[in-house]
């Protein structure tokens, strides 16, 4: 779970032309700030904008801030988050909700910036940078030699102790947030060596006889070169939240080559 924290600004009235107006929505109602001369003194907050808009200190559920993420286009080319702003009266405890704001740069000079949070593209970006296993191809017949018109039968192993699917990452350092990324099942693209491919699947394939991988050569080869691509996909969470699917996945590259040998068998009479 996800508690949102703010900052406050005192001086402002309601009464004057630097009053917010949550009518306008996301920004539109700042003007120029005023001294308050008269009436009450009010004290502004913002939050990240997501989860309840009755206590701007209730824990949020991260499933419901991908709204704020994403919801706001790029400031001068950077990427903002849909900020609520929250007002109560100096002296007193109850904060009021008072709409919604498009990052910082749409709120008086004098409002500090809530903690910095993550675009979706930066988690995104974070998880295809992390340190994952590649898969090798195992292949029956034993031995890495097969023969022509004998179907073969291959296999995605992921190397032991390394990060792949079923994995969780080590927490990485976002900005203000400390995340962690689930590795979901992969998708495969088998290449046989002799221009063919499986396509992809979600299927790992498997050993003789159950394995649904295979592939039957029609011609020798002393150098077939096998093997699988692989993509993964995964889940992000925030310090121990609950987990969110990433749309994003990571395309691995220049995974290990296995050197196969197809044989031609021949009859011979005695």
């Amino acid at each position: 779970m996800l508690k949102n924290s703010g900052v406050t600004l005192k001086g402002w009235d309601t009464t004057s032309s630097g009053a917010w107006d949550g009518a306008l929505g996301k920004g539109e109602g700042w003007s120029d700030a005023q001294p308050v001369s008269a009436g009450p003194v009010w004290e502004y907050r913002e939050t990240l904008g997501c989860g309840s808009t009755a206590d701007p200190d209730a824990p949020n559920d991260l499933t419901s801030c991908s709204v704020a993420l994403s919801s706001c286009a790029p400031v001068d080319g950077r990427a903002v988050n849909q900020l609520y702003v929250w007002r109560r009266l100096a002296g007193t405890s109850r904060w009021f909700f008072n709409g919604t704001s498009c990052g910082s740069p749409n709120l008086p000079n004098t409002v500090a910036s809530a903690p910095a949070v993550p675009t979706l593209d930066q988690i995104v970006t974070a998880f295809r940078e992390l340190p994952f296993a590649k898969p090798t191809v195992n292949i029956q017949p034993e031995g890495d030699v097969t023969l022509v018109n004998l179907p073969t039968y291959f296999e995605a192993q992921w190397p032991a102790g390394s990060l792949g699917p079923g994995d969780v990452s080590r927490p990485v350092q976002l900005l203000s947030w400390s995340v962690e990324f689930r590795i979901d099942p992969a998708s495969y693209n088998f290449a046989f060596g002799d221009g063919s491919e499986s396509g992809w699947t979600d299927d790992l394939g498997g050993p003789y006889p159950e394995g649904r991988i295979r592939h039957t050569y029609e011609q020798p080869a002393t150098r077939a070169a096998v093997k699988v691509d692989a993509t993964l996909t995964g889940a992000y969470r925030v310090n121990g939240g609950a987990w969110v699917d990433l749309d994003g996945v990571a395309d691995l590259e220049d995974e290990p080559v296995t050197t196969l040998q197809v044989r031609e068998a021949k009859a011979r009479l005695r």
